[in-house]
């Protein structure tokens, strides 16, 4: 009988520890949502706005602004249903953009106390295409996160980039926990037609997300405009902020190594930001910094690249002044030096010259009828001393 009771007993130890071990496992796992057509609003101010639900349970978006006065037009497709996201610290789904304008968008997140949760400036969200599959850190502007044309691949929202609308002290302070609805907003000009479609959504766990909320502050630090040089090079140097000690490897930070995201001619940057513009860049408008974090992540900045003022500059007359190069400066002399110019130089020599002349031939002339004179009075004489001779 005691045999039996301890084989049930280690039956249910053990189905215990396995019933423990698959809700830990799935408890780590990202959790799949699926929209429910039932559930999926519309709100535009003028736009024109249709979502259909595929089989595969992917939700297409058109939205449209053809036609409409000039402006800006947002359109905002949400799921209305109560969830508790307490657990997770962030936010993935697939997107594929069929249009070939820019798709600017964000997340919008309401919770129950009626506060609506969007994507900071500030703050970064992570873009992988699936073409490459090499995450990129992108943060929005002015609200609103720019998928270049055609785009296709996962948008990762960390819940450390959330903030409260409009309430800019908040960033990084808020989580979504229970909330009443969450979707995509859109804000784009007149004659605009934007096809896309979202789909593959999941809530991921703190312990699985630790990386993109640890990056969603990183930025590149530096000068947005830099002066293309008439003469010589300029300088400029680039820092990445906003890193986090790893978990692994508590004393230390992440590696940084910069690059150019596309060759430039009279462009370069060594790893560690030191970013030198040379002469022969004069037809560049500007060049993009990439930053990678740990050879994993990456994160680019856009730097101007201005002509120099002294190109711009002009006389009071509108006559261009600029620097010129080296070969194409003549000496430039005041009036009072006009004895230095060079062809002052060849007249003085030649004058100098003819002056020479004139002083040397008269008195080699004169010298030669001098010697001539005396050689003949020396003749006369040596032909009279010949005679008297004779005649003695």
């Amino acid at each position: 009988m005691s045999t039996k009771w301890q084989q049930w007993l280690l039956v249910a130890i053990l189905t215990g520890l396995s019933s423990l071990y698959l809700a830990t496992t799935a408890s780590a796992q990202p959790d799949q949502l699926q929209w429910s057509e039932s559930s999926i609003k519309i709100w535009n101010n003028g736009a024109k706005v249709q979502s259909t639900l595929n089989r595969n349970g992917s939700l297409q978006i058109n939205t449209s602004t053809q036609d409409l006065e000039k402006g800006y037009y947002s359109a905002y497709v949400y799921e209305l249903q109560n969830r508790d996201w307490s657990g997770y610290s962030e936010l993935r789904f697939s997107i594929r953009s069929d249009s070939d304008q820019t798709l600017p968008l964000n997340v919008v997140i309401t919770r129950t106390d009626q506060s609506a949760l969007t994507v900071a400036d500030q703050r970064n969200v992570i873009l992988i295409p699936l073409a490459t599959q090499e995450p990129k850190l992108v943060h929005p502007v002015d609200g609103l996160i720019r998928l270049e044309p055609g785009f296709e691949g996962e948008i990762r929202v960390p819940f450390s980039s959330l903030m409260v609308r409009n309430h800019a002290n908040t960033v990084g302070r808020v989580a979504p926990g229970k909330m009443l609805s969450w979707g995509i907003t859109m804000t784009t000009t007149e004659n605009a037609q934007l096809n896309y479609r979202v789909g593959n959504i999941k809530l991921v766990p703190r312990k699985e997300a630790v990386a993109e909320n640890q990056l969603s502050s990183v930025t590149i630090k530096g000068d947005e405009r830099v002066v293309k040089p008439v003469v010589g090079e300029s300088v400029a140097t680039y820092t990445v902020s906003g890193l986090q000690v790893t978990e692994s490897k508590a004393s230390e930070t992440p590696e940084v190594h910069f690059q150019l995201a596309h060759p430039v001619q009279g462009v370069t940057i060594t790893s560690d930001g030191l970013l030198t513009v040379e002469t022969d860049a004069a037809k560049a408008d500007s060049v993009t910094i990439r930053a990678l974090v740990n050879q994993q992540w990456s994160l680019d900045y856009i730097v101007k690249l201005d002509r120099s003022t002294a190109m711009q500059m002009k006389e009071a007359d509108g006559t261009p002044r600029f620097i010129p190069s080296p070969g194409e400066v003549p000496k430039v002399l005041e009036p009072s030096t006009i004895w230095l110019q060079p062809w002052m130089e060849w007249l003085i020599r030649i004058g100098l010259l003819l002056i020479g002349l004139m002083v040397v031939v008269p008195y080699w002339l004169w010298r030669k009828l001098q010697q001539g004179s005396q050689a003949g009075k020396q003749r006369s004489m040596n032909h009279r001393r010949s005679k008297r001779l004779f005649r003695m």
